[in-house]
């Protein structure tokens, strides 16, 4: 099977209005797994951004890579410190809400008890100061979902923004900068 490209940021970037309109057209199964899908391109997007280039990066983040899978890359951008504690457990959520329709005999909906409840835990839409009493869990996923989205996407627009710096003792090591170095 050909691996599938890492998507650049700004064609996520560029591709967020049709995600907005499946968001809000769209069955909850699909508005589930293509939401998902869409954070899983963007973490890609922004480890393909901090590893060094080549073909060790690209099969870890290949489908059957040791970063293939939404929650690895989750747990890998929150160590290295490329997202915050809120963004990595609202994704380890969104991951479990998938895995919940896509293991379950049956289609399940954001009307499924366990469904929105998982919905109601995630927590980034309360940064604008709204609780789960205030929106059905479907609005409260996709309003998640879109916040995360647009702010994973700056976050990997960011890190390929700043300059690779080689390190004089290794050339093959690489830091990150704003700046470049002295001469």
């Amino acid at each position: 099977m050909t691996p599938k490209p890492i998507v650049p940021p700004e064609q996520l970037s560029e591709e967020t209005r049709e995600l907005f309109d499946l968001l809000n057209h769209e069955a909850d199964l699909a508005v589930i797994r293509i939401a998902t899908s869409f954070l899983d391109a963007c973490l890609k997007s922004i480890l393909e951004n901090h590893f060094l280039e080549g073909n060790t990066s690209e099969r870890m983040l290949g489908h059957s890579g040791i970063l293939g899978a939404l929650s690895a890359r989750s747990d890998l951008c929150y160590v290295l410190g490329l997202i915050s504690k809120g963004w990595y457990n609202d994704l380890r959520k969104f991951a479990e809400i998938r895995n919940t329709v896509a293991h379950h005999h049956l289609q399940l909906s954001f009307d499924d008890e366990d469904i929105a409840k998982q919905c109601n835990e995630l927590s980034t839409i309360e940064l604008i100061g709204m609780g789960p009493e205030q929106m059905t869990p479907r609005t409260r996923f996709t309003l998640c979902v879109a916040m995360l989205a647009n702010w994973l996407l700056i976050t990997a627009l960011q890190i390929k923004q700043k300059l690779k710096v080689t390190s004089p003792r290794d050339p093959r090591l690489i830091r990150y900068t704003t700046s470049p170095p002295p001469e």
